[in-house]
């Protein structure tokens, strides 16, 4: 697929396979309150081999007891003898603290219509072997009503990378940030006409670069509050490289967009 832009194009995964072990941030963000999000998922790649810890490479939020939501281009493996788990309640990679839950991964339904590329669709559902037990560190988040529409500002929380260079920069508390949403229209002309943004994805982000989503961020909850709701309006999809580039908002996928669908597979 190729775009006559000047700006490179990164799906938000992690890029942290030096150190075997991701421990990201949000650029321009701050770091997060214990379980403040109890909504937030952890995707981590568990190597399993001598030497190699577990490592963070993607986010989600929780829908039920059984199912996350995600980015479909986080369906993807990091070693031959590895494996995801996915965890509720983290909040400091670097330490178990006692409240996590993990799960195994029953089934990773990526949509049918995504076609591995930064693009339209990329979301995905995971249904977990074991349910989650809700309590007042793991909770659910609220889904929007179809095509519902959104303004102002919503909250990225995340993992993922804090650097502004091509080279990630991974600690390991949870991080948060208020971005102001853009509309389909202003994002499209903000990235130019050959973009890969379309319809089905809503952008967030300040026009001076000073936040945005970065690598490990995919697959992370937007979430807008409305009332006492955490209502999801996007999933980290793709955004610019470097990150935190002036008038390159982050790129995610519309969840409201995507409410039948998301729907339908819960109920498989």
């Amino acid at each position: 697929m190729a775009f006559k832009l000047t700006v490179t194009f990164l799906l938000l995964a992690s890029l942290a396979l030096a150190s075997c072990r991701s421990a990201p941030r949000i650029v321009g963000g701050e770091q997060a309150s214990a379980h403040e999000f109890p909504y937030q998922i952890s995707l981590q790649w568990v190597f399993n081999e001598p030497g190699k810890e577990t490592m963070h490479f993607c986010g989600g939020s929780l829908l039920d007891e059984y199912h996350v939501l995600t980015a479909g281009h986080c369906k993807t493996s990091y070693s031959e003898k590895g494996y995801i788990e996915v965890v509720a309640a983290e909040h400091d990679t670097s330490v178990t603290e006692g409240s996590e839950q993990r799960r195994m991964v029953a089934s990773f339904i990526v949509h049918e219509d995504y076609d591995g590329e930064v693009g339209p669709n990329d979301i995905a559902i995971i249904r977990v072997t074991e349910q989650f037990n809700l309590n007042d560190k793991v909770a659910t988040v609220q889904l929007p009503k179809a095509l519902e529409e959104f303004e102002g500002e919503a909250m990225l929380s995340g993992w993922g990378s804090i650097s502004t260079t091509p080279f990630p920069d991974y600690p390991d508390v949870l991080r948060k940030a208020s971005l102001p949403l853009v509309n389909y229209k202003e994002c499209s002309r903000m990235y130019g006409p050959y973009s890969p943004v379309t319809e089905t994805n809503i952008c967030a982000g300040t026009t001076d670069g000073s936040k945005s989503a970065c690598s490990a961020d995919s697959g992370g909850p937007l979430v807008k509050q409305q009332g006492d709701q955490n209502v999801q309006v996007g999933v980290v999809s793709w955004g610019a490289v470097p990150c935190g580039q002036p008038n390159r908002p982050t790129v995610f996928v519309s969840v409201p967009h995507f409410i039948d669908w998301i729907e339908e597979q819960r109920r498989q």
